[in-house]
């Protein structure tokens, strides 16, 4: 009921105004899977409330209204990967850390970068054979 009456409105108004270069920037899985691999920091820009439901392992969660005054809590020395429910946000989000200098990729979707964190996790963790 919280997800109807609360989170999906808030969505809509984050997807109509707010998107910037929305899901047309995200990058292909195999690049986010190399760029994760190398270490990049993975940065869920979803609200709080959407983050309580689940957050990728490793992953740090600033909003994306807020970033702009968290920036100096983020790397300048790693490649950031965004995330959000869609890759809408996470699109305006990249926008925002390459105007201020940080190397950052749009990871799309939370969904897909759970995928590739948890398949690099299996590979890694698989015995060679």
């Amino acid at each position: 009921m919280l997800q109807t009456m609360i989170v999906e409105p808030i969505e809509k108004v984050f997807d109509k105004y707010l998107l910037g270069t929305g899901t047309s920037s995200i990058r292909p899985p195999e690049e986010v899977a190399g760029l994760i691999k190398d270490g990049a920091l993975i940065l869920d820009v979803r609200i709080g409330l959407e983050a309580k439901k689940g957050i990728v392992p490793g992953a740090k969660n600033i909003n994306m209204l807020v970033l702009g005054r968290h920036l100096d809590e983020l790397p300048r020395d790693r490649t950031i990967v965004t995330y959000c429910k869609t890759g809408g946000r996470a699109g305006k989000a990249r926008d925002i850390l390459k105007k201020h200098g940080f190397k950052a990729v749009n990871g799309g979707a939370y969904e897909s970068v759970l995928k590739i964190v948890d398949e690099g996790r299996s590979t890694s963790a698989s015995p060679a054979t």
